[in-house]
């Protein structure tokens, strides 16, 4: 009863607007599909959705896997963004768990298109690390090789060599 309703409604919508921009804006900065079309967060359906001219798209039918990597990216990264700059007290982390999953990149693969999808990810995390001057930290465990990419020099512990598996091999051969 201390609140006013209306008032309650507009900051959320307020916020939810502010958000909106961001999740957009970074849609089409990873190439997203319909990105040429607005991106929401509809809190009442905890979901994100396109809104298209002809209807809105949920993210359920919003394509690949690697759009829904993306769609999440922008969703958490936007959330992020908006909390640091109001100043709330929301801890401001992030921990993916193998966000290349989706392309993990094929040898076979001769234009590159999965290490160049894997690299703009990360290339996309990387830049909104940097935008928010150290108010955030992003962990991310995951099997794309270091060697073969432009975020090596972020990599704080390479487990690809034999000699540094994360579980070691004595642990689980038998003698």
């Amino acid at each position: 009863s201390i609140l006013d309703r209306d008032s309650v409604d507009e900051r959320k919508q307020s916020a939810l607007s502010r958000i909106q921009e961001d999740m957009t804006k970074w849609a089409r900065e990873l190439q997203l599909e319909h990105s040429d079309n607005p991106y929401r967060l509809d809190l009442s359906k905890v979901t994100v959705v396109v809104d298209k001219p002809e209807r809105p798209v949920p993210l359920k039918q919003l394509g690949s896997g690697s759009n829904w990597v993306g769609v999440h990216l922008i969703t958490y990264f936007a959330l992020q963004h908006f909390y640091i700059n109001a100043k709330r007290p929301v801890p401001s982390f992030l921990f993916l768990d193998q966000p290349s999953q989706v392309y993990f990149p094929s040898e076979l693969d001769e234009k590159k298109t999965d290490w160049n999808e894997v690299n703009r990810i990360y290339q996309f995390v990387i830049e909104r690390t940097t935008e928010l001057h150290g108010q955030l930290q992003v962990i991310i465990v995951d099997h794309a090789d270091p060697e073969k990419s432009s975020f090596g020099e972020f990599v704080l512990e390479n487990w690809w060599p034999d000699d540094k598996s994360l579980v070691p091999v004595d642990w689980y051969e038998t003698k």
